[in-house]
């Protein structure tokens, strides 16, 4: 057959020998380096999220944020807060009872230079298999000293169901100072709420002076402008009981 000006031979010859061993392999680096750009996409977008922060009251979006800094996972330690050191040992455990019981078991102490603090508490559920039904929801019960001296307890007024949110309420009390203190399940920016809580909010006479935001890793305390300092100090040790302690809800599973 003859050659023509447009004949494939002419222009596109075929691969042999060196050519075509050079030509094989550039796919295979294509979808590579494809797959490290999608990684790399991947990794951008997920550092871009924004931290996951509890629904605060509206008076305390614009407070200045005081972190627990330095704080980590561990059952004891040493962390900063408004530049002041904290140490704590605090503890987590569940015992079972002839795989028909199960105890949660929490405790938590710490001094600062102006507070220290010492709580316990517990709480029990049914075990069938993989499903517990609880029993008894949790009671936490603190012994407060220091600058100013007090007591704080928690509860979950009634059992939480499964997929339900584990609400909690209580109060600390500083002599004649009361501190509401009630769970917050809400994300910011988020629909849906959490089952455990993501922060507590601090109230007193109905108001809210103080929220402490669970949901980034460490807490974050957050307090109103203009408290007496008695009152900053008591928000600050009812703050480190409940930052400090080790949850249930968390640490069970």
């Amino acid at each position: 057959m003859p050659k023509t000006p447009c004949s494939p031979a002419d222009h596109h010859p075929p691969a042999t020998g060196r050519s075509a061993a050079r030509s094989g392999p550039a796919p295979r680096i294509a979808w590579r380096s494809a797959g490290l750009l999608a990684a790399a996409l991947c990794l951008a977008a997920c550092a871009a999220l924004p931290t996951a922060r509890m629904r605060l009251p509206a008076g305390l979006e614009a407070a200045k944020p005081l972190p627990f800094e330095g704080l980590g996972a561990g059952r004891s330690g040493r962390f900063s807060l408004e530049g002041q050191a904290v140490t704590f040992q605090r503890s987590g455990d569940t015992l079972s009872v002839f795989d028909r019981l199960r105890l949660d078991r929490v405790s938590v102490a710490f001094e600062h230079p102006d507070a220290q603090g010492r709580c316990d508490g517990r709480a029990t559920a049914l075990t069938a298999g993989v499903l517990d039904a609880p029993a008894r929801p949790l009671a936490l019960s603190c012994r407060l000293t220091g600058r100013v001296a007090g007591e704080l307890q928690l509860t979950e007024p009634r059992l939480a169901a499964a997929g339900t949110r584990q609400a909690r309420e209580g109060r600390a009390v500083f002599g004649a100072l009361v501190i509401e203190i009630l769970s917050e399940h809400a994300l910011a920016g988020s629909p849906l709420p959490l089952s455990q809580p993501a922060g507590y909010r601090l109230m007193i006479a109905g108001r809210d002076v103080a929220a402490l935001d669970l949901a980034g890793g460490a807490p974050v305390l957050r307090r109103v402008e203009g408290l007496e300092p008695a009152v900053r100090d008591a928000l600050t040790q009812a703050a480190l009981a409940l930052g400090l302690l080790f949850d249930p809800a968390v640490t069970r599973g």
